[in-house]
């Protein structure tokens, strides 16, 4: 694996992205924003214990964004909900099938609904002794490319968890898993992840560790798996006070209303995005401190999610 990131010779010719924040609207976890029918929706990880529980019983739900109703809830006993959109096709949401005990899992299992109302699942593979924890699924000249963030077994991923692991499917049922060759990146923190392919190449949100427990977003970009490079305007988002602006509509309770204004922030993570009908470019993530206070915010950049992507490395 090579990274490349900037040099001398570097200019920033794209200016950093126009990104604002909308604030808080949900106390959910982990999110992803996508469309049906030129509404808009999104998938919510619902964790009672807020990460604090491994025992406590988690789904995932889809939500209108418009009107805040909950269209369904499903995946009981999985963590780390994402999200695959095929076009004009069925939803799919990939989940963790947690260990006992643990919010990580070996198995990664497979919802899929036309409606976003009735699901089926099926388990699409069991790795034992691998510890996985978040996905994300894309489809590129490879078939289908699965990203997952994996913290065992210790010979593969390294003195360094998180890592992130690649496997290829043509029909999400025969998989093939690149070796530690093709993983990245053995040398820090990598997590909550969103991946996407475009424009020839695979575009890959991390959350990366920064001194003194403060996480950010790092965006890279990959053609092949093995030589990677780095955005340019990175950290992508970090938690500041615009953050805790509260959402019309929000679903949010009295208690965690309530903490928003002075909860110790300090980090922004899971950042997931898609385009909106208008050619703009719709973004959830969390901010909290990773120790059990968190919550949903929105953002948008008045781009296609095309250039947004691309011209974050220009």
């Amino acid at each position: 694996m090579t990274e490349f990131d900037y040099d001398p010779s570097t200019r920033m010719l794209c200016g950093f992205p126009p990104i604002r924040k909308l604030g808080a609207v949900s106390g959910s976890g982990e999110s992803s924003p996508f469309f049906r029918g030129g509404r808009a929706y999104r998938l919510e990880l619902c964790d009672p214990s807020r990460g604090t529980d491994a025992k406590a019983v988690t789904r995932a739900l889809i939500r209108d964004r418009e009107t805040g109703e909950i269209l369904s809830r499903f995946g009981e006993g999985c963590y780390y909900y994402s999200l695959f959109a095929e076009p004009d096709g069925d939803v799919l949401v990939l989940g963790t099938v947690s260990l006992p005990g643990k919010l990580c899992g070996e198995t990664v299992r497979l919802f899929r609904s036309s409606d976003l109302v009735h699901w089926t699942a099926r388990d699409l593979f069991t790795r034992p002794g691998w510890q996985y924890y978040n996905t994300s699924l894309a489809r590129g000249p490879e078939g289908y490319v699965l990203l997952l963030e994996a913290g065992a077994p210790a010979e593969e991923v390294g003195s360094r968890p998180f890592t992130f692991f690649f496997a290829a499917s043509p029909d999400l049922e025969r998989w093939t898993f690149w070796d530690r060759s093709r993983s990245f990146s053995q040398e820090r923190y990598m997590g909550g992840p969103w991946m996407t392919f475009c424009r020839g190449f695979y575009y890959v949100i991390s959350v990366t560790e920064l001194p003194c427990r403060r996480y950010s977003n790092y965006l890279y970009r990959t053609a092949d798996f093995r030589d990677w490079q780095v955005g340019l305007y990175v950290p992508l988002l970090s938690p500041d006070e615009r953050d805790r602006a509260i959402a019309p509509g929000a679903d949010l309770t009295p208690e965690q209303r309530a903490a928003i204004p002075t909860g110790m922030l300090t980090s922004s993570s899971d950042m997931d995005l898609c385009e909106t009908p208008d050619g703009r470019t719709l973004i959830t993530y969390n901010v909290g401190n990773q120790l059990g206070f968190y919550y949903l915010c929105e953002a948008v950049c008045d781009r296609p999610l095309a250039d947004f992507l691309e011209n974050n490395f220009q």
